[in-house]
């Protein structure tokens, strides 16, 4: 990972959640849903992040950029993973104040 990711550090790793139904049959459905749906976002997002890197970007959150920016990038570099939207921008094209929002964002991520 990288000193940009937006994936938070987890105390589970890589488990997939469906196995928890075969351990444990009496585990709720709606709560069983909402840890797949997590575990597949994070997936997504981890894909997303490895992409993005391969081409030589970072991701940074929507709401990380103000929005005459959202909408110059609007068209070729934005990625949407679930119902959150992310931009992939080089390191070097972030403002200011893109920086410190995304490490702001980054560090509530590992609190």
């Amino acid at each position: 990972m990288n000193t940009y990711s937006l994936i938070p550090p987890t105390k589970h790793g890589d488990k997939d959640p469906q196995s928890l139904l075969y351990l444990n049959p009496s585990i709720p459905a709606q709560k069983l849903a909402k840890m797949y749906n997590k575990y597949i976002f994070f997936k997504q997002l981890q894909l997303a992040e490895d992409m993005a890197g391969k081409m030589g970007y970072i991701l940074i959150p929507y709401d990380c950029m103000h929005w005459q920016r959202r909408e110059q990038f609007r068209d070729h570099r934005k990625v949407k993973v679930g119902r959150n939207s992310f931009f992939m921008m080089s390191p070097n094209e972030l403002t200011r104040t893109e920086t410190r929002k995304l490490q702001a964002y980054i560090e509530s991520l590992h609190e």
